[in-house]
């Protein structure tokens, strides 16, 4: 099918969804492709996943309920390049990571935000500078001396969440609801004074349910949120407010859904995106690629 063809079905599709005229900004995308298979046995729980700055190529990801304190470094094929233990800390169901700069400097976060029964009191994350790959080591550890705690709560009754970002323009934290007729988004100030607790403020609601991935390109053009079926896309413009573009109509994103995928990240070379999935009843899981280009 001829290029322009493509272009034109896909504006179509938008305006059966939105109501509008087709968006002036367009994305298009391309086929998903395998960069690697998911091998080693340590990660058969994978549920987040953000590109490495300190590690150029590379990714963090981690293992949800069921895992210690503990987060990987893997390549660009999917092979396992080094562990971390978080020395000194309980984890219980971490279910995203984020990455977020301050003072020029990159730091990882972990949302221990999963709460299948929505009993929990608090939840937590965990934050600590980016670690680099140093050669030859496979085994690594994480001082607690190096990790910040911070505890969030819900402004009422607990809920699940499996999904977290960090806007790099106001350091604005982000989690997404996920067992909720409609998933919703809240926000905290974490960055912003010495509080080790904070009440997580209800924004808006979403037209889909059971998020389980969320993403903000490096850029600050793009956000991403995916469930088990689908992704969504919204643009946004350099220093917009975030909040008024994830009140529009999202941009689908074809996908083809896997095992169990509850990790999505955005390039940093690149505007496309990946994904990769868990390993239930030990069926393959693959990072994959999504090509993405924007006119």
């Amino acid at each position: 099918m001829q290029l322009h063809y493509v272009r034109l079905i896909f504006c179509l599709f938008i305006l059966v969804l939105s109501g509008n005229q087709c968006l002036a900004q367009e994305v298009l995308h391309g086929e998903r492709v395998a960069k690697g298979k998911v091998s080693d046995p340590a990660l058969d729980e994978i549920s987040g996943i953000i590109s490495s700055i300190n590690n150029p190529g590379m990714f963090w990801v981690n293992n949800d309920s069921g895992d210690d304190a503990r987060v990987y470094l893997i390549d660009s094929a999917a092979n396992l390049m080094c562990s971390y233990q978080l020395d000194g800390v309980e984890a219980i169901d971490i279910e995203d990571i984020a990455w977020v700069e301050l003072d020029g400097q990159s730091y990882v976060v972990l949302g221990d935000i999963g709460d299948n029964l929505a009993k929990r009191t608090q939840l937590s994350l965990y934050i600590f500078p980016e670690p680099v790959l140093k050669p030859g080591v496979k085994v690594d550890s994480i001082s607690r001396s190096a990790i910040s705690i911070k505890h969030l709560k819900y402004p009422g009754k607990a809920r699940d969440a499996e999904a977290i970002f960090i806007d790099p323009l106001d350091k604005q934290f982000y989690l997404v609801s996920k067992r909720e007729l409609r998933s919703s988004l809240y926000s905290a100030e974490i960055f912003k004074g010495n509080k080790d607790t904070y009440i997580l403020k209800p924004i808006l609601s979403f037209p889909f349910t059971f998020i389980t991935a969320a993403d903000i390109s490096p850029k600050r053009d793009a956000v991403v949120m995916k469930n088990l079926t689908s992704i969504f896309y919204w643009p946004l413009a350099s220093k917009a407010p975030l909040i008024e573009a994830l009140k529009k109509q999202p941009l689908p994103i074809p996908y083809e859904p896997e095992p169990q995928a509850e990790a999505i990240s955005f390039d940093r070379k690149s505007d496309g995106i990946f994904t990769i999935s868990e390993r239930p009843f030990g069926l393959d899981s693959y990072l994959y690629y999504y090509h993405i280009s924007k006119h």
